[in-house]
């Protein structure tokens, strides 16, 4: 296999893997990176599993597909054996300039195919979330030896990982991932339709979630929060948009708070650059799992000002006072205090609001996340290029 020097402006040929069927914040990460990289005419492959949504999305972004692969965890011989074969092929047959890989399963199955190659493409992996990671004899090996390199989405979980045994501080950089500023930007024709459709009068205080309905993200303090607000703010709603296995008891709970009128649930929506529109306020009230929060970033685009809890890498995108305003995770006096401030101040919410969509387009832009990712990737290629010439890898 044949592999040029690479000059500075040689258009790369990238690798990225996911092994994610489903929507969600990381296969977004996925797209939207494809996407940007594309259009600075670079040639990317998106390596995923047979029906995962980055099939098509790699079609509408220009990228490739190879959809050869299982990434399945647990103990499944066959389906590794597979996706090695399926790796050490296009390794050889493509010759990509770099692999990103994106979660567990794909690190391993690309690491090991290139090792087993011995190392001619240089690894880099990102970490998109605050799960523990081992600290093993396999685990160090898999990120000190075969991985040239970590981006990491915020600097919170950077930071933890750089102290990590099985992490080299030196060979990691945080990267929050970007949004489509333009595409959110505040539209008044949308708004008006946005909240006639989901019942909203001119008169409502919209506070708006956009996540998943699981335990992390924290929907029981915000629904416990709107008990505080129901006499003081009547005009207070919250429309909830997004699935999961807490929709029925999320529905129960609102009952029995007495706030089920308030609440809206809408579902899956593919369209929230419309949807985010109605709202007022952006509550972001997780209490795990979450580091660069891409419903922030958006509705941030949109004008939105934002009432976040300070887990994971959330106090990095807003500031408290600024853009919004930062509550313990976990809380609910101080969550609802933060509401009624912005539900009772409307100049404050222009102010907020304007001040965060200049953050996200001055630091969490689409545009700023995929140059920053493609400054590292040519960064990594010409370390691992001098690397091999010198018998340092291998």
């Amino acid at each position: 296999m044949a592999r040029n020097i690479l000059m500075p402006n040689k258009p790369l040929h990238i690798l990225i893997t996911d092994p994610h069927l489903q929507g969600g914040g990381q296969v977004r990460y996925v797209s939207t990176l494809a996407a940007g990289l594309v259009q600075r005419g670079h040639k990317v492959t998106i390596g995923c599993r047979p029906g995962s949504v980055l099939v098509e999305q790699a079609k509408a972004a220009g990228a490739v597909a190879f959809d050869q692969f299982n990434f399945k965890g647990g103990v499944r011989p066959e389906a590794w054996r597979s996706d090695l074969n399926a790796a050490i092929h296009f390794l050889k047959e493509e010759a990509p300039d770099i692999i990103h890989v994106n979660g567990s399963q794909d690190h391993w199955t690309l690491a090991v195919a290139d090792y087993w190659l011995e190392r001619p493409v240089p690894l880099l992996r990102t970490r998109h979330n605050t799960y523990v990671v081992k600290n093993n004899l396999p685990n160090r090996l898999l990120n000190r030896q075969w991985t040239d390199f970590q981006i990491v989405v915020c600097d919170t979980v950077r930071r933890d990982l750089a102290a990590h045994p099985a992490f080299d501080g030196e060979r990691l950089c945080t990267i929050h991932n970007g949004v489509d500023a333009s595409l959110y930007a505040p539209d008044s024709e949308h708004r008006k339709k946005a909240r006639a459709e989901f019942d909203c009068t001119d008169s409502d205080v919209v506070c708006g979630i956009v996540a998943r309905l699981v335990e992390a993200k924290g929907h029981e303090f915000l629904f416990q929060a709107a008990v505080q607000l129901k006499e003081k703010c009547p005009q207070f709603r919250i429309l909830v948009f997004g699935q999961g296995v807490l929709e029925k008891p999320l529905r129960i709970m609102a009952t029995k708070l007495g706030i089920a009128p308030m609440v809206r649930f809408l579902g899956f929506r593919n369209d929230m650059e419309y949807c985010v529109q109605a709202f007022d306020i952006c509550a972001q009230p997780s209490v795990d799992c979450d580091t660069s929060s891409f419903s922030m970033k958006e509705q941030m685009a949109a004008g939105i000002p934002v009432v976040a809890s300070d887990y994971g890498g959330l106090t990095e995108i807003i500031s408290n006072g600024k853009e919004g305003f930062v509550v313990p995770a976990g809380t609910v006096s101080p969550l609802a205090d933060a509401l009624k401030m912005l539900v009772e101040i409307p100049n404050l919410r222009t102010e907020m609001g304007e001040a965060g969509r200049q953050r996200a387009i001055a630091e969490f832009s689409s545009d700023v996340f995929v140059q920053r990712t493609l400054d590292v990737y040519r960064q990594v290629v010409e370390q691992h290029r001098i690397a091999k010439e010198t018998g340092k890898i291998g």
